[in-house]
């Protein structure tokens, strides 16, 4: 476990370097509940299971290959999106690709893994919101009573940051889809896009990364990661905050907090080959504006 405090802000936020577990690259999703870290990675095909008690890492093979970790580009699922509901954990690819619009649930109970066919709710997303298929890149999840949300980064040409609302428990057939454009600041000359995002309440907290370039799906230069809030109610922007210049957090999900305001995990996606992931906690304060 580690203590050290990673960055302190002026502003009232806090996020440090809580935990590193090896066996994992390019992590980038993130869920936790009692105790217990689930995340994937955009280059392999498990779901990671790490019990913080124990910290003794555990793999789910999703789908057999070739090869199943450090997958080629042009090969791999992409997962980007993680999110628990019910009694499953549900993995989503991020549809930048025809190979990669494919999900899996994964049943907390047995391990039993279903797939899920996201081609037909990812052709209505693109249709519903009018993207082209180089600005679609479905980067984070969340389950919202019934609904599902589905952040789509705005990476590609358009620049289209999208807040996807899919009525209903089904993924596969009978949905009805809702969108909300969402405009990001560009801060530094930089633009940034959604990798993930979590509730609490009624408010959707989210990530978003920047980087050179547009394409959803080279990787470009890190400019860094932004933390923010959405009202779900009204789907407005409420804040943001820059939270790293140098890092691409790529996965979050909400932690217990230890006093007033909240408290998540996030997960760091570094774009090199190592082995490690390392899991930061980010601490704010509630119901508070933050100032670029």
């Amino acid at each position: 476990m580690l203590t050290e405090l990673f960055y302190n802000t002026m502003n009232g936020f806090y996020l440090q370097a809580l935990l590193k577990i090896i066996g994992i690259s390019a992590a980038s999703g993130i869920t936790y509940s009692n105790g217990l870290i689930h995340l994937v990675s955009d280059n392999g095909n498990y779901l990671y299971e790490y019990p913080m008690a124990t910290g003794q890492l555990t793999r789910h093979l999703l789908r057999d290959g070739a090869q199943t970790e450090q997958v080629a580009k042009a090969q791999k699922m992409d997962f980007e999106a993680i999110v628990e509901r019910n009694d499953a954990v549900f993995v989503f690819g991020s549809g930048s690709t025809p190979a990669r619009e494919v999900g899996f649930a994964v049943s907390k109970a047995d391990r039993r893994i279903d797939t899920l066919q996201l081609h037909d709710l990812y052709e209505a997303m693109r249709l519903v919101a009018g993207i082209a298929p180089d600005d679609f890149n479905i980067e984070g999840a969340a389950a919202y009573g019934t609904d599902w949300l589905f952040l789509n980064r705005g990476n590609g040409p358009s620049g289209r940051n999208v807040l996807f609302t899919v009525h209903g428990p089904n993924l596969t057939k009978n949905f009805q889809l809702a969108f909300d454009e969402i405009e990001l600041p560009l801060i530094d000359g930089l633009s940034f896009g959604f990798s993930d995002a979590t509730i609490v309440g009624n408010t959707l907290y989210f990530i978003a990364t920047a980087e050179a370039g547009q394409s959803t799906y080279h990787d470009g230069q890190v400019g860094g990661s932004l933390f923010g809030a959405i009202d779900l109610e009204s789907r407005k922007l409420l804040s943001t905050q820059v939270i790293s210049r140098s890092q691409k957090f790529e996965g979050i999900t909400s932690y217990p907090a230890e006093s007033d305001g909240v408290s998540f995990l996030l997960c760091e996606d570094n774009d090199n080959a190592t082995d490690t992931a390392t899991v930061y906690r980010l601490d704010v304060p509630l119901c508070r504006s933050y100032v670029n």
